[in-house]
């Protein structure tokens, strides 16, 4: 069974090691890298056999449905058995009694009946106990602790079908929140995968990266058609507040 993943990235030094570490049983790792990138990303992704790096540059920024029609075009072009698109803060994983099980092979081999999972990627934050994040570690049981509720606010927002047999016709919108068929809708699991949505995970690197590497790059299209409009407007003053808010949050899983 062959599994490859797809993502787009700039500036992503920090957490790069802990998605190619948790990602590292992938047989590729399919990166949309952004040449605007001004860190050591790509020296990081040069490290892992794995990676393919496949550079591109947006004519105005960020553009989301840019991004669309770049995933979409790789998804059609990749020869694989399944196919993950995940954003560098989206760690999906399986929950067996108390362990967490990273790599999917098995799990997928079984399943004979379904083409697409929904990934349920919950919005972790750094508890009041958590240490500071070590890329040397397993990234999710680092922050286990978030936001609970499933059925409103963001968490209801990254219900996500990202987890996706290979060579289906279908076409992720954007943001890959949901999925356009060319023909009739394909068999999707009644149960989801879990994932830990890192956005928020630590101040160590969330302020940066949402303000300056998010907010600041958004194109003229995105602020248009309000495409990831939780980035548009979003101060430091209501990162820090979101932090404070979230530091009792209980353990997820």
């Amino acid at each position: 069974m062959r599994i490859e993943l797809i993502t787009m990235w700039y500036n992503e030094e920090f957490l790069a090691p802990f998605f190619l570490q948790h990602y590292n049983y992938a047989d590729r790792i399919n990166i949309l890298y952004d040449t605007d990138t001004t860190d050591n990303t790509k020296k990081i992704c040069e490290q892992y056999p794995n990676v393919r790096i496949i550079p591109f540059h947006f004519p105005n920024m960020m553009d989301d449905e840019i991004k669309r029609d770049l995933i979409n075009d790789l998804y059609s072009k990749i020869d694989a058995d399944w196919v993950l698109s995940v954003d560098s803060d989206e760690f999906a994983f399986l929950k067996e009694h108390n362990f967490f099980i990273y790599d999917f092979r098995n799990f997928l081999a079984a399943d004979k009946k379904h083409d697409i999972y929904n990934v349920m990627l919950y919005q972790v934050y750094r508890h009041i106990t958590d240490k500071d994040l070590d890329p040397d570690l397993p990234a999710v049981p680092q922050r286990r602790h978030g936001d609970p509720n499933i059925s409103v606010g963001i968490n209801a927002l990254y219900k996500k079908p990202i987890l996706v047999r290979g060579n289906l016709s279908i076409n992720w919108e954007p943001g890959c929140h949901s999925i356009r068929y060319g023909r009739d809708p394909r068999a999707v699991a009644p149960q989801h995968v879990l994932g830990a949505h890192w956005a928020m995970a630590d101040p160590q690197f969330a302020m940066e990266r949402r303000l300056k590497n998010r907010k600041a790059r958004q194109s003229q299209n995105n602020l248009n058609k309000q495409l990831t409009v939780h980035q548009h407007t979003i101060t430091a003053k209501e990162l820090t507040e979101d932090f404070k808010r979230h530091m009792n949050d209980p353990q997820l899983f």
